[in-house]
Order: C-alpha cells, then structure tokens, then sequence
C-alpha cells in the first residue's frame, strides 16, 4: 500500500520543524558561518528548508494516493536533489560538501525508492504482477 511514503512524510514533516526550530542545527553541519553564532543569512536559509520540507512532509502526509501521492514523492526527491547538488557545491568545506551531499543523496534515494507504494493500487507485486489491494 502507500504507507512508506506515508512514513517519510512524518519524518520530513518532523525535521523540516526542528530545522526551522533549531537552524543553528543545520548551520553546523553544512559549516554555514559560526556554530554559535551563524550568520543571520544562514539561520534564514535553514529556517526556509525547514518550511519547505514542514510542507513536503504534509504533502507526503496528506495526499491522495495515485497521482497527487506520487507528485508529492517526486517534489521531495527534486527538494533532496537540489541539496545535495547545491550544498555539494557551494558549502565553505570538502568535509561539509561531502557530509551534506551523501545525507540529501541518500534521502533522495529513499524517498524515491517509496514512488511505487505511491499509485493508487500500492505496489505491484513481483510474483503475481497484480497490484495488492
């Protein structure tokens, strides 16, 4: 069925409000100024990642399966893309580069790997090639 990507939604959900709760979190590991006391552009900019994925999580909450669910999954896969290329890029270190790129990366991957559970009949099944109800 379609509580995998049901269940990334609460995590995305849960993160995107401690990101805009805690910025300073964020700020850390991508090595964005300071740890304590980070620039005033960086605690904006975690604190607009924490909105986005607050919304991206309700999406991935929310929505209807079939194709608004798999339009959510595919919003959240093209969110953790732009992460992982643009902290990937454009962080001050190799070591936060590196840090930032494998995590956004690798929630990509998991987010998409929840596509399928999305359609409406949830995932095919590979002995059957029918659709579980």
């Amino acid at each position: 069925m379609n509580r995998f990507p049901r269940l990334l939604g609460v995590a995305t959900l849960a993160y995107g409000v401690f990101a805009f709760l805690r910025p300073d979190s964020l700020t850390r590991h991508a090595e964005l100024g300071d740890p304590d006391n980070p620039p005033a552009s960086a605690v904006r900019l975690s604190q607009a990642i924490g909105v986005r994925d607050t919304l991206s999580g309700l999406g991935l909450m929310l929505a209807p399966a079939g194709r608004p669910l798999q339009a959510a999954v595919i919003a959240r896969v093209a969110a953790d893309c732009t992460d992982a290329i643009g902290f990937g890029t454009f962080a001050p270190t190799r070591k936060a580069r590196t840090k930032v790129f494998l995590v956004a990366a690798a929630y990509a991957v998991l987010c998409a790997s929840s596509y399928p559970g999305a359609s409406a009949a949830g995932p095919v099944t590979r002995a059957t090639g029918w659709a579980r109800a």
